[in-house]
């Protein structure tokens, strides 16, 4: 409904959302990281405590990835989960002034430099294919790609973004996105930003990790069919988009960004290439549980097991 359609009551709770949004992202962003990252884990914590619907579902999603874990193992991932989710939303804040931190970012060790790969897959004129997920600090992830793409000439890295239905808070999101040198292309405006993007021979990231209103194929994800978006698959294949599949999670005081080897669509059909993007997912995944956010529903009816 357009913003301007809506009662006045609605219109006025959705800018106090956005007041509240903005002044703590700015006191949050002023702070000593420390001391952030501690209100951040509190904000979590609580949140915990009084969402009881999103609690339940991340622990039916736990037990569906993990039925080897004992519930109390679960529980205690969980708990280490919403921890992790605090911090990564204080990091989000403080996205620039951490990216001018030396090794603040850093690549797994002996793993093939993310921006040499990128360079190298670029070269062949069809674009790239930066495949994420939830998992970690991902605008953080989503900045510090951008400065490697831009600082290797490869123009601006493009984001496939959602929109937040809140329209003050949605601009927000999205400003600070193009700040940080991103060029935002809304899922809701369909394939055809991305699809130029790429014939132009563009880079681009698309997060696949989640249950979305578009068009999915059911593939499998930690051994349960789920929900997974076709089109990203279908350009890649059309266009013959490599696919690099990208991570970040913390490492000591900072962050390490991980990747997956590339995926060469023309070796997959369709069905081969949606199991090949949600495997590389879940291996990063699995090697970094406490840093993916459990609490979507990314199974149908995961709410109902566990």
């Amino acid at each position: 409904m357009p913003e301007r359609a809506l009662p006045v009551w609605r219109r006025l709770r959705r800018r106090c959302w956005w007041l509240v949004l903005v002044t703590v992202a700015a006191v949050l962003d002023r702070l000593p990281l420390a001391t952030s990252r501690s209100l951040g884990r509190g904000l979590a914590a609580a949140s915990l405590r009084l969402r009881p619907r999103e609690r339940e579902r991340a622990r039916a999603n736990l037990a569906l990835a993990f039925p080897e874990l004992t519930p109390g193992s679960r529980e205690r991932l969980l708990a280490e989960s919403a921890r992790r989710l605090g911090e990564n939303l204080a990091d989000t804040v403080a996205v620039k002034r951490l990216l001018d931190r030396p090794g603040f970012v850093v690549e797994e060790v002996g793993a093939p430099h993310v921006g040499r790969a990128l360079a190298e897959l670029a070269a062949s004129g069809r674009g790239v294919m930066i495949l994420g997920g939830h998992l970690g600090c991902w605008e953080l992830l989503g900045a510090w790609l951008a400065r490697e793409v831009a600082a290797r000439d490869l123009g601006r890295l493009g984001t496939v973004t959602g929109t937040v239905h809140n329209p003050p808070v949605d601009r927000w999101l999205q400003d600070r996105r193009r700040g940080l040198g991103l060029l935002v292309l809304p899922r809701e405006a369909g394939v055809g930003p991305l699809m130029r993007h790429f014939r132009a021979g563009g880079i681009a990231a698309v997060l696949a990790d989640q249950h979305t209103r578009v068009r999915n194929a059911m593939v499998p994800f930690f051994g349960r069919p789920a929900p997974t978006p076709l089109g990203p698959v279908r350009l890649a294949r059309r266009y013959g988009i490599p696919i690099l599949p990208v991570g970040i999670g913390r490492h000591g005081r900072g962050h390490r960004v991980v990747h997956r080897p590339s995926l060469d669509p023309a070796r997959y059909d369709e069905a081969g290439l949606l199991s090949a993007c949600n495997d590389a997912l879940e291996t990063m995944i699995r090697r970094n549980p406490a840093e993916w956010v459990w609490f979507h529903r990314r199974w149908e009816n995961a709410d109902d097991d566990g």
